[in-house]
């Protein structure tokens, strides 16, 4: 009888969270949603855009201090809040929170992490390796694939990440440049 007892409660405790959140942070959804937003409007003000993006750094920042992300999507969002970042600091951040959300949920979609590498190598002037990176320089230039080191990761190890090939890439890149109806 104890020990059945001793194997329920065993149960039920190991369902707990550890710290008491079991929802995401709605305050952190909000914020991802704002991040994603404020880039799907014809005129971006980039200057606002920056500004806004380095206030939700900060308050992430204060939020991952107080221990107030702790779901695999908190992690996630604040990865890609961290992703629009403009140093290797915020990159680098971005790749450690985007590793946390995938050690919570596995089957978390690992783009995000492969663009974040990216993106970090691409601050640090060095090649990218899996090809999520596209450069303009200037506003009338065509995008670009930023330099890829197309030895360093397969076009499997790309799949995987939901990375598109190499050749693909090259089709991307031709269709970000067509010119678009009603331009």
């Amino acid at each position: 009888m104890k020990l059945a007892i001793v194997l329920i409660l065993t149960l039920f405790v190991s369902h707990l969270p550890l710290f008491g959140q079991t929802t995401d942070n709605a305050e952190i959804s909000r914020m991802y949603e704002a991040d994603q937003s404020a880039r799907k409007v014809a005129n971006i003000d980039w200057n606002q855009l920056n500004k806004d993006d380095a206030l939700r750094r900060k308050r992430v920042d204060e939020l991952l201090d107080s221990g107030k992300v702790a779901t695999g999507k908190d992690y996630y969002h604040s990865a890609m809040i961290f992703q629009h970042g403009m140093d290797t600091v915020a990159s680098a951040k971005a790749i450690k929170l985007m590793k946390k959300a995938i050690e919570f949920d596995p089957a978390t979609n690992k783009w995000l992490l492969a663009a974040a590498i990216d993106r970090h190598l691409m601050r640090k002037g060095e090649p990218q390796i899996y090809g999520t990176q596209y450069v303009r320089m200037g506003s009338n230039a065509k995008f670009e694939r930023y330099r890829i080191d197309s030895t360093k990761v397969t076009d499997a190890e790309r799949k995987a990440y939901n990375v598109e090939t190499l050749a693909e890439q090259r089709i991307k890149e031709r269709q970000m440049n067509e010119p678009r109806a009603g331009n």
